[in-house]
């Protein structure tokens, strides 16, 4: 059995996503989580992924919280970490922590012609 261990900081959060993909040959995964931090969230466990040569269906599920709502780990609003996550959107890329723009394209066209029922439910 597995023993989960707390994971703090999205990149290694993402490496242990992989980690649970693998150990348990698990086939696609839903990511759930905030609407702020969602495209950060994908990009960064893409990048795990396509890292260490996994690849897999993900689809993006936010979680349905108010963005006025205060963020558990900072007290701060949906709202107003918005910009802050932009700035890691366009930052990281260029240090290896998301998956760049060019990433996101290929693995998008592999997901649409690989997996259309699943993301379209046809």
């Amino acid at each position: 059995m597995l023993q989960a261990e707390p994971v703090t900081g999205t990149g290694r959060q993402a490496a242990w996503v992989v980690e649970q993909v693998r150990a348990l040959g698990i086939g696609s995964v839903a990511l759930v989580v905030s609407p702020y931090h969602l495209v950060r969230v994908y990009l960064t466990v893409l990048r795990a992924c396509d890292d260490a040569g996994l690849r897999l269906p993900m689809v993006p599920l936010p979680v349905a919280v108010a963005p006025d709502a205060p963020v558990p780990e900072t007290g701060a609003a949906g709202y107003d970490l918005v910009a802050g996550e932009v700035s890691r959107l366009l930052r990281y890329p260029g240090q290896g922590w998301i998956a760049t723009p060019e990433r996101l394209r290929d693995y998008l066209r592999w997901l649409w012609s690989a997996h259309r029922p699943l993301l379209t439910g046809a």
